[in-house]
């Protein structure tokens, strides 16, 4: 009986070895104009998402400052300039209405892509995606063809839906598109899009 038991506990290890749980990361931009409702509608709901998922999910922003307005409220788990990237399976950007990227940002995007791995990003994010040379080559989703735009040179416009290339997600539509009728919000889609594609990988 007790080898029985020695046994199960052993396969039971190996398992919970071999089933290593993922581990994504949120990078959340703090100057949104909206900031409680797109912290609430986007960058919350995308992290209960990933959790339901059975991800290990963090946060970060640049300043690693509580960002807090009306009743929402969100910690940030990391500063920008601690996170480090071979930790991650996946990276996912938020729109969070900033269309402004920070030298910081867009150097650690360049680092993020060149890992090959899942990253996504949605709506004003996608600008930050084209800044860091992502998306050259690539298919992208925003909600008008940006291809007069320098940083945009290479890139082909797909439409404002849901667009996958290589391991590249983009997303066209946030729940602020939606809210002044610009757009259907497609954070749950992003996000499921997201997930299967880290767990795939």
């Amino acid at each position: 009986m007790k080898i029985v038991l020695i046994l199960i506990t052993l396969l039971t290890s190996s398992i919970s070895l071999s089933q290593t749980t993922k581990k994504v990361l949120i990078l959340i931009k703090e100057e949104s104009s909206q900031l409680e409702f797109m912290l609430e509608n986007e960058a919350l709901k995308m992290s209960k998402m990933l959790k339901e998922s059975g991800f290990e999910v963090h946060t970060a922003t640049v300043s690693g400052d509580r960002l807090h307005e009306g009743a929402v409220s969100l910690t940030p788990d990391l500063k920008l300039s601690s996170v480090k990237i071979d930790e991650y399976d996946g990276f996912i950007i938020p729109c969070m209405i900033v269309d402004n990227t920070t030298e910081e940002i867009v150097s650690f995007v360049k680092i993020a892509v060149e890992s090959n791995k899942p990253i996504a990003a949605q709506v004003a994010s996608v600008y930050l995606l084209a800044e860091a040379g992502a998306l050259r080559g690539k298919k992208y989703a925003l909600y008008s063809d940006q291809s007069a735009k320098s940083a945009f040179a290479g890139s082909v416009y797909a439409g404002n839906g849901l667009v996958k290339d290589g391991n590249i997600i983009t997303s066209g539509g946030c729940p602020w598109a939606e809210y002044k009728k610009r757009g259907k919000d497609q954070t749950t889609e992003i996000t499921l899009a997201f997930i299967d594609m880290v767990k795939a990988n």
